[in-house]
């Protein structure tokens, strides 16, 4: 396992360690901490920060308030457009889903996050979800490039170009502060483990 690989700002000081398909969940693996309580709501409000995002049915979401806060997260990057990774990725999440079965839009969200906003309209998100049969709590997210730029800056997910995106997938506890990544392709049933025992002890 390759540890401490930084991916969110210092601003959190916070490493989140690669997941090795090769091990149970119970991971090495950092807290966030801004100068207070790992769970200081407050600071992780202040970094993640409530910019706006469109999702695929054009309802804008406050990017913490509405989208983060008090759950369980999976998060990964894709354009609509791709030809390559970005199908074969959602295609697994939506694995994932299915296993999470009534827990996924509850108590564990998944959020799609483009990285071609220009093009990948609310419209065009909602067909590409359609193909995948995304369900409840699974938000496919646009917005103003600059607005889009700013979450991508911030979950370690910008890119020159579209097509050099990073097929991470991040998972997170918003309520413990815990974060790891692994890829968006690993098996679902290793993901699910990951996202089950996000908190336990190294």
């Amino acid at each position: 396992m390759r540890r401490g690989a930084p991916l969110l700002a210092a601003a959190l000081a916070l490493a989140l360690p690669t997941a090795s398909p090769a091990r149970e969940p119970a991971l090495g693996r950092t807290r966030a901490q801004v100068g207070g309580p790992p769970t200081d709501a407050d600071a992780a409000a202040a970094y993640f920060t409530d910019t706006e995002l469109i999702d695929q049915d054009g309802r804008p979401r406050r990017f913490y308030t509405d989208l983060l806060r008090g759950r369980k997260v999976l998060i990964h990057f894709i354009f609509t457009s791709c030809k390559g990774a970005c199908p074969t990725m959602t295609a697994n999440l939506a694995r994932v889903q299915a296993l999470l079965g009534k827990r996924a839009g509850k108590e564990i969200a998944i959020l799609t996050i483009t990285v071609d906003p220009v093009n990948d309209t609310p419209k065009v998100l909602k067909q590409f979800a359609a193909k995948f049969n995304a369900g409840d709590g699974w938000r496919f997210l646009t917005g103003t490039p600059q607005n889009v730029e700013t979450v991508l800056g911030r979950l370690g997910g910008l890119t020159p170009k579209p097509e050099e995106h990073t097929s991470t997938l991040l998972i997170g506890d918003t309520k413990t502060g815990m974060w790891l990544k692994t890829t968006a392709t690993e098996r679902p049933e290793t993901i699910v483990r990951l996202v089950d025992h996000i908190n336990d002890a190294p």
